[in-house]
């Protein structure tokens, strides 16, 4: 498709006639003779020496850019070995590995009447040079008149400027050298007026930005331009646009299979599945593990999985030749403003996964609105997703990357300062979306240098403490590495009542182990006691184990009394009354249920009292007295359970599931699937997928008792699926063994009726 003339060739001339010398001008300055320098232009010589480009580029006053690139057309020129080599050539691997919803739009793009030109585009390492050679190749019957390529060099300190790649173009094309234009606009209009003529693709690869690739893109008619590039190029006016990102785990799979081969990885099928993982399902990845994996015949999967799974050697490992995911990342990198390089290397002080706008401007210092544009540039630029709408995360291997960045480029010091800030600002904002959920006059959170979020309603205080769960529970390591307790005791305080609206979340035990830690730092019996309560607290809703939760409640009830404090002391008496009751020692439960009254009587605490109450006769009805127990739950319905927002309806909740259970107890089974009935899950109050599946095992059991087995088993399936959901396996099990025996009896119902049946009159 060249016609003879060389892409090197045809830049030459370009700029020879833009500096308006002939050959024996540029002859005589440049030293290169006449001759020479025609067979050059028309093609019939390979690419020249180096030292012969710098005479050139001196005689024509070019500048470094413009140096480097007539210097890459020449070193491609010699590469290629000849001079009728096309400008560019896309390779197709023989392994190709999905992208088939890629490719069908694409071919559907191709075939219809819409948008000329297409954007692939993705974070670098995605293969989307090479999904666009398997196009070019697919998608060939669709354009008689054949394919061209240019490298943009997008990526690069030089790209190719839209000028020269159109000399590329247009000497792929078939255009004479000596018929190319000069001026740029007038090349640009030869070269779509040559498209629009043709059904011929063009694959535009590696674009820098909007500007190199516009005066590149076609009309509405004819060609097809496919432009590949790490960046969406949003400002590009009637193009359609592909994101590429990672390979699912099955086509990850898949890839490593074929590259490797199948006597390398049958049975090795669960290594394979965790270089994948290693991988971060990024094609470049994927492909560097292959091929060492093939250079390496006595290498095993399990051997460089191991190696990979250590984060410190990943990126240094990940390398195959001139293959490297580091390189890949540090082109984009290297592209970076300062300010934004520094965003990307403190992201990876995050201690959770994705992160808002306000989050990351604490990380920097600088305005949240400044922050958002930098991260959606980030997201741009192929360093960092958008998980959700506003939010932001790192791919593994761009975190590993930007974390050697942040060691290299950035004092100790100063980025243990940045994250320490961050630990600060996220306890502080804790502490204070928790006080939307404590009794009035909790304490208010610590002054900083940063001003902590604010929210202005329950309901905000609630999303930011949920979205922001990982990040706020991992700023308690960083805080208490820096000697922070009194600061993580206000915070455990001031999410007391909060962890009791989601007591599902297993960070409580994280977050109130630490607060044993610090009260126990700054030697605060009181404090300590308040902190083993709510740590046995996590023990009891958590599924166990139970005698982990009575430890904890009488080392709590042990410091509670040093401390001289009577409501951690009650509390204490609780939490023991409640593991008592699942280690099935219901008469100790009671006794020690009444000693809870008995001091939430002393000190007033309303909330304490409903739950103490309801607790002991709980205690009494599996101590098998359960009239006793009825009256006691009867009798707390409608009480005041304090001012603790919410509270109130969350007890009442329960207390109902306690009535219902106490009439299970009596063999009341109509009365107590009616009093099921009125068991709502309490609003207030998240994760109640446990709370349901209990009410939901008591209801089938006086389903069944009362003639309904179907149903029963309904809502005993219903109650295993939620069991499972939280992950209370031992619930789960429980449950799957009494469906089962309830499957069973229904069975033998089903056969003496038939057997009945056979006893009668017609047998």
């Amino acid at each position: 498709m060249s016609h003879g003339a060389t892409a090197f060739g045809a830049m030459l001339r370009s700029l020879r006639r833009a500096a308006r010398l002939t050959l024996e001008e540029l002859s005589q300055a440049s030293g290169v003779s006449v001759r020479a320098l025609g067979d050059m232009e028309r093609g019939r010589s390979r690419g020249p020496q180096r030292r012969t480009v710098d005479a050139l580029a001196a005689a024509l006053k070019l500048d470094r850019e413009q140096s480097q690139r007539l210097q890459r057309l020449a070193d491609a020129g010699r590469e290629r070995g000849g001079p009728a080599a096309p400008p560019y050539l896309l390779r197709t691997v023989p392994d190709f590995t999905g992208r088939e919803q890629e490719l069908a739009g694409l071919e559907a793009l191709a075939r219809g009447a819409g948008a000329r030109a297409v954007v692939l585009f993705g974070p670098g390492g995605q293969g989307k040079t090479t999904l666009a050679a398997q196009a070019a190749r697919r998608l060939g019957e669709l354009f008689p008149d054949g394919s061209v390529s240019v490298q943009l060099h997008g990526m690069s300190d030089t790209p190719l400027s839209a000028a020269e790649a159109l000399v590329l173009l247009l000497t792929g094309l078939g255009h004479p050298p000596d018929r190319i234009p000069v001026d740029p606009v007038a090349r640009e209009a030869v070269y779509r007026a040559t498209l629009s003529t043709r059904r011929v693709l063009v694959v535009l690869d590696d674009a820098a930005d909007e500007a190199q690739a516009r005066p590149l893109l076609p009309d509405a008619e004819g060609g097809f331009v496919l432009v590949t590039s790490r960046r969406p190029l949003t400002g590009l006016e009637g193009v359609r646009r592909i994101r590429l990102g990672a390979l699912s785990g099955r086509e990850s799979v898949t890839l490593l299979e074929r590259i490797l081969g199948t006597p390398r990885t049958d049975g090795q099928s669960e290594a394979i599945g965790r270089l994948a993982e290693l991988c971060g399902h990024l094609p470049l990845a994927l492909r560097i593990v292959g091929n060492r994996l093939s250079s390496r015949p006595t290498w095993t999967p399990a051997r460089l999985a191991e190696q990979l799974a250590d984060e410190e050697r990943r990126l240094g490992t990940l390398v195959a030749g001139d293959l490297a995911v580091r390189g890949a990342l540090a082109l984009s990198y290297r592209q970076l403003s300062a300010p934004r390089r520094l965003l990307l290397r403190r992201l990876t002080l995050l201690p959770g996964h994705d992160t808002g706008p306000r989050l990351a401007a604490v990380l920097t210092g600088d305005d949240p609105i400044a922050v958002q544009d930098a991260l959606d540039l980030l997201v741009e630029r192929g360093l960092l997703e958008e998980t959700t709408p506003g939010r932001y995360a790192l791919h593994d291997l761009v975190r590993l990357f930007a974390r050697e960045r942040l060691q290299a480029e950035e004092p100790p010091l100063s980025a243990e300062a940045a994250a320490l800030r961050m630990a600060d600002w996220l306890l502080r904002s804790a502490s204070a979306a928790g006080r939307w959920f404590e009794a009035p006059g909790a304490p208010e959170p610590w002054p900083g240098a940063v001003p902590a979020f604010a929210p202005v309603s329950a309901e905000e205080a609630e999303e930011w403490l949920s979205t922001e769960r990982a990040h706020w529970v991992g700023a308690l390591q960083l805080m208490f590495e820096a000697e922070r307790y009194t600061e993580i005791l206000h915070a455990a305080r001031t999410l007391y009542w909060f962890s009791d609206r989601w007591d599902a979340w297993p960070e409580w035990r994280t977050v109130f182990t630490y607060g044993v830690r610090a009260a126990a730092a700054l030697g605060d019996r009181a404090a300590e006691a308040h902190q083993l309560n709510c740590l046995a607290w996590t023990y009891s809703v958590r599924g166990g184990p139970y005698e982990q939760a009575e430890e904890h409640a009488r080392r709590a009830l042990e410091s509670a009394t040093q401390a001289g404090d009577t409501g951690q002391q009650a509390w204490a008496w609780v939490y023991i009354a409640g593991a008592g009751m699942y280690l099935e020692r219901p008469a100790e439960a009671a006794r020690a249920a009444e000693d809870a009254v008995r001091l939430f009587e002393a000190t007033g605490d309303g909330a304490g009292l409903a739950v103490s109450r309801r607790l002991l006769g709980s205690a009494l009805r599996e101590s098998g007295r359960a009239e006793e127990a009825l009256a006691v739950h009867q009798g707390l319905l409608g009480t005041d359970a304090g001012d603790v927002p919410g509270f109130q309806e969350f007890a009442q909740a329960i207390l109902r599931h306690e009535i219902a259970r106490d009439l299970l107890a009596l063999r009341r089974w109509s009365d107590a699937v009616e009093a099921y009935r009125t068991v709502i899950a309490p609003a207030t109050h998240g994760g109640t997928d446990r709370f349901k599946a209990r009410a939901l095992t008591g209801l089938a059991t006086a389903l069944e008792h009362c003639g309904d087995p179907a149903r029963a088993r309904a809502r005993l399936s219903e109650a295993y699926r939620l069991f499972s959901s939280v992950g209370d396996t031992t619930a789960a099990e429980r449950t799957a063994a009494s469906l089962e025996r309830m499957e069973a009896r229904a069975v033998d119902a089903d056969h003496s009726a038939a057997a009945d049946d056979d006893d009668g009159p017609g047998s």
